[in-house]
């Protein structure tokens, strides 16, 4: 993605060294206005210019030919970014030196980054759930960046990480969908679930990859 495209704010170098210690232990950290206002109200933007295109669509679970729409299990809609989106593919080019952070200091052997825009509409939700599927090891960490300008406290909307036992073990932390905030924690052993909200939420969410 050219660095000079008109409009968009050059995305700064990522604090990668604090995601690094954290990730390493205790495999989860929250870093807020990790980007300028510009740069995620730009994603934001094309988010929702997307959904006006049609480009979203309903969430699926399961993987493959087990893929199947799950109302009662969540009910947010996703587009995939693509480098060849102005902002979407500046977000991916930024991430990718994340991922090369991560090979590096930890030796994670990642092979990739993909990532969607992720649409809540109000009252929607996802059930506790972890993020790496059942029958492939791939994803290894995943990462959500929130786009939501504003959000009011009693809006509710967060994520909530819980420790290896789900939602009937111990609560690690909630985070609300303030913009700019970035989540990051390790895809196979977090469990978390996304609490319903009043006004509608935009992310990214996105996963580092090995190769499956």
């Amino acid at each position: 993605m050219p660095d000079d495209s008109p409009g968009l704010t050059a995305f700064p170098p990522g604090p990668w060294g604090a995601a690094i210690d954290a990730l390493a232990a205790p495999g989860h950290v929250v870093l807020p206005d990790v980007l300028p206002p510009a740069c995620w109200l730009a994603l934001r933007d094309e988010a929702v210019a997307l959904q006006g295109e049609a480009a979203f669509r309903p969430a699926r679970i399961g993987r493959a030919a087990g893929l199947q729409r799950e109302t009662a299990v969540r009910g947010d809609e996703l587009c995939w970014l693509a480098p060849d989106l102005p902002a979407g593919g500046r977000y991916l080019a930024w991430m990718d030196t994340l991922r090369e952070t991560l090979n590096r200091e930890l030796f994670l052997g990642l092979a990739e980054f993909e990532a969607q825009y992720a649409h809540y509409p109000v009252g929607a939700f996802y059930r506790t759930h972890v993020d790496r599927h059942r029958d492939s090891n791939a994803r290894v960490i995943s990462a959500v960046l929130y786009l939501n300008p504003d959000w009011p406290a009693a809006a509710g909307g967060e994520i909530v990480m819980y420790g290896a036992d789900g939602a009937d073990g111990a609560e690690l932390f909630r985070q609300a969908p303030r913009g700019g905030t970035l989540v990051l924690f390790r895809s196979a052993d977090m469990p978390h679930e996304v609490l319903p909200a009043t006004a509608e939420r935009w992310s990214i969410a996105g996963w580092f990859r090995t190769r499956d």
